[in-house]
């Protein structure tokens, strides 16, 4: 009797440790401070004091003059030999602004870059700078985002008519209606601070220059390294064939490697003019100051309810804070709208967004990217329905949600949700939680005067953003048998390493220690996209399937030949590729071989083993899930204590469960630490108050919650894995968990939250004083 061949490998789906991890906890990981290449010089920027000014004057005399200095470039020197940085065109609905590399007439945040001092050594490069004489004329700050809306606000611009660079609006339904048939209209305010992603190794960048060639080889720590190759060469005014772009590790991104930024293409400049690798390694405070924050808006909502908390509308206004400069980023909040009825069946919506210009550094992603916002802004508004109305939140949410019977389903913020199932996932969760103890115990607690609350929010993101922006892979197998995975996006802590070869190998059924997964360099693959938005497993591992599938069939085809069969179905596992309807089989390895052998092959086939996918699926992914927290409030300090987290979420098929269960982790602490600690301050001049990591905290282990993961698991229909994406899951939901618990706690103080994050002394300013309820009923 033959045996019967199981077809599928019990490889995806399994927690396997990462393999890239061992050289990272051994330090033996190459970042790009690390790259050892020979007479590199070092370089400082010199930072604007100022928020908004005129540069009157540089004088490099004195910085020129030191020994260890080999070039000073100030934006003079820049002139009409680069392009200037790229921006948002004519046509679109983003104003374009004027940014040189370096500023020739103006300045406009503090820590602008203004000149570029180039050294022996990092220290030379230091000392020298503190010699660059920049005369400034001081010019009126804009920094307060609802002031720079205004039409009497000092503008950012003077070729500009105002701050406003961007404009957006979403409708859907009668607002009218259900405004005037509502039992409640409630009110509220929301605000979010701007954040610095703070990355473990902030930016960087090395420029090598082969004048006999004209090739410029830069090592720098991105998400997007195609995308940086396009934008150094457009930039320097070079074909984009002459940049090779290499990532080397990274030590975290978060959206904020996403960019291309002036210091990179100014450090590539002064590689060509001198002949020599240059390094630019950016310190903390600069990293806080100058490069780019995320989130930073102020949202006004307006939801009309029936007295059993059924939401008939919703209205939003949106401000974000867009800093100096515009490109794709000034479109943030229009990601927010658009999520914002988040996974309610909301019958009417409307909600205006809007972007101004501030003397702050520019707007850039961070985590979740406009999603966080918008799970927050729904989020927090159900929970205060809940409140006002004295409903239980839980049957709030489960009287809106939509309904699983209409996935696919057209939200009212214009977006087509692939599946989904919010009320099995909620009620998951109350069961993991054990939500009816946990109430039991807050009742318990507030007898004895204690401040103890419950959070519960359900969130859905978009995810994959792949239609227009596809993914690359290509998967060669080697005489040998031996499989090089090259993929298109980038990782900078996700452990794309482990998944793709876990796809692999599943598809080809060859060990794992046969599988080397190779990205971060344009050279090795001709394209790539950029790594966010939660999109390598939905883009980038779908490529990588679809191109292992290719090899697959070609070696199916080689291995029939070889077995003397014709059309016959071929299962490859453990090594060895077997007929699916005789008892033939024969090594991977072998067929590999073979393919090599022109002779060998069926006619027409080119040898060797080698295939390429770019892959676009048809509609973005929304992965979604339910966040269960409690808190106790200390009613002497206003501290905030995390006494249980509960995650149930659900990104589709799970490639991998301890990689899954990882990037919650991360995301939930930096959603924690934004409810609870993360703000840039600036003051009424553009000065930022939060300029070291003295000022602005992160998360520390007294900070962090022990955090339960569960999953339910709805497949996506758009792509072939199935999967949705879990990156920015934990981020998203976990902001408002923890400011609905803190909240809830509060309420016998009729306390209302506006803003985050909850620092002691506004936890404090809350608890001690009285503050005005919203809400009321409509007079009848």
């Amino acid at each position: 009797m033959q045996a019967v061949v199981k077809e599928e490998n019990p490889v995806l789906g399994q927690p396997l440790k990462r393999v890239e991890d061992p050289k990272f906890i051994t330090g033996t990981g190459l970042f790009a401070d690390d790259i050892p290449l020979p007479d590199v010089l070092h370089s400082v920027f010199v930072r604007s004091l100022y928020a908004h000014a005129r540069i009157k004057r540089v004088d490099v005399t004195e910085a020129l003059k030191q020994p260890a200095v080999k070039l000073v470039i100030t934006g003079q020197d820049l002139l009409n030999r680069v392009n200037k940085m790229p921006t948002v065109g004519e046509g679109g609905d983003t104003k374009p602004t004027d940014r040189p590399i370096l500023p020739v007439d103006e300045v406009n945040f503090a820590g602008e870059a203004v000149a570029l001092v180039v050294a022996d050594d990092v220290y030379s490069a230091e000392d020298a700078s503190e010699l660059v004489q920049v005369e400034y004329e001081s010019l009126p700050a804009v920094v307060d985002m609802e002031r720079a809306a205004s039409p009497d606000s000092p503008r950012v611009h003077e070729y500009l008519k105002d701050n406003i660079g961007y404009r957006s609006t979403k409708s859907s339904g009668d607002v009218v209606k259900a405004f005037r048939e509502a039992d409640h209209v409630i009110k509220l305010q929301q605000e979010f601070p701007r954040l610095s992603a703070v990355p473990m190794e902030p930016r960087n960048v090395i420029a090598a220059y082969e004048e006999a060639s004209g090739f410029l080889t830069v090592w720098l720590s991105t998400q997007a390294p195609h995308e940086a190759r396009e934008g150094i060469a457009g930039i320097l005014k070079l074909p984009e064939t002459k940049v090779r772009v290499i990532a080397p590790d990274m030590g975290g991104g978060f959206g904020q490697k996403a960019a291309v930024f002036p210091e990179y293409a100014a450090v590539c400049f002064a590689a060509m003019k001198l002949g020599r690798s240059v390094k630019w390694v950016e310190t903390r405070g600069e990293n806080l100051t100058a490069s780019s924050h995320g989130r930073g808006q102020k949202q006004f909502i307006e939801a009309a309810v029936r007295k059993d908390g059924r939401i008939l509308g919703l209205k939003a206004r949106i401000i974000c804070n867009g800093g100096a400069y515009s490109d794709w980023d000034f479109s943030m909040p229009d990601i927010t709208i658009g999520m914002a009825p988040g996974v309610y069946d909301i019958p009417a919506f409307k909600a205006e967004a809007m972007t101004v210009f501030t003397n702050e550094p520019p707007i850039g992603a961070y985590r979740g990217a406009g999603r966080p916002e918008a799970t927050y802004l729904i989020e927090r508004t159900v929970d205060v329905i809940a409140r006002r109305l004295k409903l239980d939140p839980v049957k709030v949410r489960l009287k809106n949600y939509v309904p699983k019977s209409r996935f696919p389903y057209k939200s009212a913020g214009g977006n087509t949700y692939d599946s989904g199932d919010y009320e099995g996932n909620l009620r998951r969760a109350l069961e993991l939680s054990r939500y009816d103890e946990l109430r039991g115990f807050q009742r318990e607690a507030r007898a004895k005067g204690r401040l103890v609350g419950i959070g519960v929010v359900t969130y859905v993101e978009v995810c994959g953003f792949g239609p227009d922006l596809p993914q690359t892979a290509s998967v060669a197998v080697s005489r040998h048998g031996r499989v090089t995975v090259t993929v298109g996006t980038n990782p900078h802590g996700q452990g794309h390493s482990t998944p793709f070869a876990q796809i692999v190998a599943q598809e080809l059924g060859v060990d794992l220690s046969d599988i080397v997964v190779l990205y971060g360099d344009t050279a090795a693959i001709p394209w790539g996209t950029i790594t966010a938005g939660s999109r390598s497993a939905v883009v980038g591992g779908s490529a990588v399937l679809l191109a292992s599938r290719k090899i697959r069939e070609k070696m199916s085809r080689i291995a029939a030949k070889m077995m003397g069969l014709r059309g016959d179905r071929m299962i490859f596992r453990d090594g060895k590729i077997f007929s699916g309807t005789s008892s033939k089989s024969l090594p991977f390895a072998e067929v590999a071989k073979t393919a090599y052998s022109p002779q060998s092959l069926p006619p027409g086939m080119e040898a060797t083993l080698y295939e390429y996918c770019a892959y676009a699926p048809l509609g973005n992914a929304f992965p979604f899930g339910t966040h269960v927290t409690m808190v106790e409030v200390d009613r002497g300090t206003g501290i905030i204590k995390i006494l249980k987290y509960v995650a149930v979420d659900d990104v589709g098929k799970v490639l991998n469960p301890l990689i899954v269960e990882g990037q919650v982790h991360g995301g939930v602490l930096q959603g924690v630490s934004q409810a609870l600690l993360e703000q840039m301050v600036y003051d009424e001049n553009g000065q930022p108050l939060t300029a070291t990591l003295s000022d602005y905290l992160i998360p520390s282990t007294d900070t962090a919650p022990l955090i339960e993961t569960y999953r339910t698991e709805t497949p996506s229909p758009l792509n072939p894995l199935g999967v949705k994406g879990v990156g920015e899951a934990g981020t998203i939901a976990a902001t408002p968990a923890i400011v609905n618990a803190v909240e809830d706690a509060l309420s016998p103080l009729e306390a209302v939250i506006e803003k985050i994050p909850l620092t002691p002394n506004y936890v404090w300013s809350l608890i001690n004083q009285k503050t005005e309820t919203i809400g009321e009923p409509r007079p009848s």
